[in-house]
């Protein structure tokens, strides 16, 4: 092709025809910056379109994520709101509101301590913003992940709290008064890899004593301590993390039908 335009110059220039050489000339130019800005043109589709799907698998690798974090969130949140219901019982009976059989007040009282815990995934955003890529996204979703982000952090806050309130015992207080109650945590029997340690005799109580210590004001405003603790979690997670997974996701899915 360029020897083609080559010769018609040449032939041009021996014809002597120097102003249909120049327009020649001009028009060759011409063409060749409308191939240039096609190729440019060509170039930026590709790069747009290389950044659209990097942006679409970080959207549904995002997506992959919040959906695991949402089905823990959920069954972590059933998994409190039990036992916040029993701890509640037993805070109405303390008050002499409630009246259960002894059988189930100690029932209560083993359940009533939700000890699992909650672990939540948040690695694909986290390379997402180390290596520039959370950059793509839009700004309604950026928003949502970093508040998504904050709220888990704020959540962190109140179980670290809980833990402090429940081990860092130096006086064992809290330790002894869960022992008498029944409270300790009870390792399922699947995971047991020892034989399960029974009870100390000294903490052993009568039905009598049993329902005597959890009507102690004393008794009543340790445990009251602990469950709003255990109420204030629940609720961050539901009106907080939960709300803002869901959103989230809803977000993702929005921006991906609309391509």
């Amino acid at each position: 092709m360029i020897n083609f335009f080559r010769k018609i110059r040449y032939e041009l220039m021996e014809k002597n025809k120097t102003g249909k050489y120049f327009k020649y000339a001009i028009g060759e130019i011409v063409l060749v910056v409308i191939g240039i800005l096609i190729a440019l043109q060509i170039n930026n589709w590709n790069e747009n379109r290389k950044l659209e799907n990097n942006k679409n698998n970080l959207m549904l690798a995002l997506k992959k994520e919040l959906l695991n974090n949402k089905n823990e969130l959920d069954n972590y949140l059933l998994g409190i709101h039990e036992s916040n219901s029993k701890f509640n019982k037993v805070l109405l009976y303390s008050v002499g509101d409630y009246a259960i059989p002894i059988d189930s007040l100690k029932y209560y009282l083993s359940e009533m301590i939700y000890d699992r815990t909650l672990s939540l995934l948040n690695s694909v955003q986290e390379e997402a913003i180390n290596s520039g890529k959370f950059e793509m996204l839009s700004d309604s979703l950026k928003q949502n992940l970093s508040k998504l982000k904050d709220y888990t952090s704020s959540r962190n806050a109140i179980t670290d709290r809980r833990t402090d309130m429940l081990y860092v015992d130096n006086d064992n207080k809290i330790v002894n008064l869960m022992a008498r109650l029944y409270m300790l945590p009870v390792i399922p029997e699947e995971y047991l890899i020892h034989p399960l340690i029974p009870t100390h005799p000294n903490f052993l109580l009568s039905n009598k004593e049993l329902s005597a210590l959890v009507k102690d004001p004393d008794t009543y405003l340790t445990l009251n301590k602990i469950y709003l603790n255990h109420a204030a979690d629940e609720v961050w997670l539901k009106y907080g993390l939960v709300r803002l997974t869901n959103k989230t996701i809803a977000i993702i899915d929005n921006e991906l039908n609309e391509k």
